[in-house]
């Protein structure tokens, strides 16, 4: 097996050396994604690979800094109105890379296009504190209703159903970036090609080989090109780890990395490499979700006996490697700026057995009724190392075996739209700075982000008395009590907290990562 790993490896530097040669300048990078984004499209695809593209590509109207502050962006200012109900947005001189001008309407149109029924958009609920947005989308307004206007090429107004102390973080997403509307109209397609690609972004889109690469280059007619001192980056794909790994060893790749590609455990157990590696601290998770929908997930107890018998410390210690914090929440602890009080022990054996009695008598069972589980994740060596620890510890304290079952990512989201599963492990990246991201994803039972599909009506009460909030102090004790429901009942249960961590050429200057995942590859030079 090592020898046949040596020659693959050999074979994939021969490879890459024999590729078309192209002049590499001194401002250029190259760095590797693990797999094809969902859509360069902003409005439709919001995976963690996809989303850093598209603040490659594209910029809104503000955006978020390493410290979660807010700065204009393609809107010079804004106002707000004493109420916190109405944003006023006044863009600067923009262009789209085919030097059109970046209007208020792109905005408007883009926007809106999220909230009509019929567009494929996952995240649309992203703008439903926006008057009329949620009864658009669901098809009981007409686009003309919804709280967006474009007053003029440079001014866009936003009036929103009641204040929200975090909408400006929302404007700040990947998901409420703007679409060039003429490109949009004249070509549909445009997001699928490189053909009649548009952004207004630091960067634009060159070469496009699907599967393979995609190349970007300085996109001099954004606003800030001056400051931009990347001219190009070789974006490629590869789906295997040590063969990343043994590339960035060799000087082909410049950065590797989460979310970008996965580093091998390999890595991870060699203190002398792992000290190679830069971390940042982000608002993602791991977690798993149980299918409360169907036998015997349906019953708070059982969840409450899988999740509490798990030792999430000995993952981070042994597993993952990469100092990462064992999850005793569910919001990240980046999204609260303060001490976080753990919600429950970890690797409560006596309690979870205590739990799983509780849940088998209410359910009339023994506890070789529950069998056969079957758990669900994503194929990949971290993954599978990380089931087979939860399928050990779950027969050695409950005396339940589950059986595992890798698939690929579009498999298991599809597996979990359609409810067939019993367990499955997931991750979530904040789509914007704030706990509310987070919570807000399990207030609907038919939302694609509730994977459990759960719903309680008192954690709804608790999120709509938190947005009507008098105080930051008053939102976050709402917020907190919604949290304290959630772990209570457990349709899910968060293993750790992520950091996001990369291995970097020496060459690499200004290198820095958002609170929420993303790059900041405009600020990158390289020596």
């Amino acid at each position: 097996m090592k020898l046949l790993m040596l020659f693959l490896m050999g074979f994939m530097s021969l490879l890459m050396s024999c590729k078309s040669p192209h002049q590499v300048k001194e401002q250029s990078l190259r760095i590797n994604i693990r797999k094809e984004p969902v859509s360069l499209d902003p409005r439709k695809g919001n995976d963690m690979i996809a989303s850093q593209l598209h603040f490659m590509l594209f910029e809104g109207l503000v955006r978020l800094g390493p410290d979660m502050n807010i700065s204009p962006a393609q809107a010079e200012s804004y106002e707000i109105t004493v109420d916190g109900k109405t944003y006023t947005f006044h863009l600067g001189d923009n262009f789209w890379s085919d030097g059109t001008p970046v209007t208020a309407q792109d905005f408007e149109k883009a926007w809106k296009a999220l909230l009509d029924p019929e567009f494929p958009c996952p995240d649309a609920y992203l703008l439903y504190a926006i008057k009329n947005a949620k009864r658009a989308k669901k098809g009981q307004a007409a686009a003309d209703a919804i709280g967006i206007y474009a007053r003029g090429a440079k001014t866009l107004v936003v009036e929103l159903e009641a204040p929200s102390p975090h909408f400006l973080q929302i404007v700040a997403s990947s998901v409420l970036l703007p679409v060039n509307s003429a490109a949009d109209r004249s070509h549909p397609l445009w997001a699928t090609s490189d053909k009649h690609f548009v952004s207004n972004g630091p960067f634009k889109l060159a070469r496009w080989k699907f599967n393979q690469e995609i190349t970007l280059i300085k996109n001099r007619t954004y606003r800030r090109a001056d400051e931009v001192k990347l001219e190009r980056i070789d974006v490629e794909m590869i789906d295997w780890e040590m063969a990343v790994l043994h590339l960035f060893k060799t000087g082909h790749f410049d950065l590797i990395g989460t979310p970008l590609s996965l580093l091998p455990s390999a890595l991870r157990q060699n203190q002398e490499k792992k000290g190679a590696l830069t971390s940042h601290p982000v608002a993602t998770t791991k977690f798993l979700a149980f299918n409360t929908t169907t036998f015997p997930f349906s019953n708070a107890n059982i969840r409450r006996a899988f999740a509490l018998s798990i030792d999430r410390q000995a993952i981070v210690t042994h597993i993952t490697q990469l100092g990462e914090t064992p999850a005793s929440t569910v919001i990240p602890p980046i999204l609260t700026a303060g001490e976080v009080s753990p919600l429950f022990a970890d690797a409560n054996s006596a309690l979870a057995k205590e739990c799983l009695k509780r849940g088998l008598e209410e359910l009339g069972i023994r506890a070789k009724d529950l069998q056969p589980l079957t758990f669900v994740y994503c194929a990949s060596e971290i993954n599978h190392l990380m089931a087979q620890e939860l399928q050990n510890r779950w027969a050695a304290t409950l005396g339940v075996q589950v059986n595992l079952e890798q698939v690929e990512f579009k498999t298991l989201h599809e597996k979990s739209k359609r409810g067939d599963y019993s367990i499955a492990l997931f991750a979530w990246l904040a789509d914007y700075g704030d706990p509310m991201n987070i919570l807000e994803r399990f207030e609907d039972a038919t939302s694609h982000r509730n994977y459990p599909k759960w719903q309680n009506s008192s954690y709804n009460l608790l999120l709509e008395q938190a947005r009507g909030a008098a105080s930051r102090e008053d939102y976050l004790a709402k917020i907190q009590e919604a949290e304290r429901i959630l772990v209570d009942e457990m349709p899910l249960t968060c293993l750790f907290h992520e950091n996001y961590s990369f291995m970097l050429s020496p060459r690499i200057r200004g290198f820095a990562v958002s609170p929420i995942g993303h790059i900041y590859f405009d600020q990158i030079s390289v020596e």
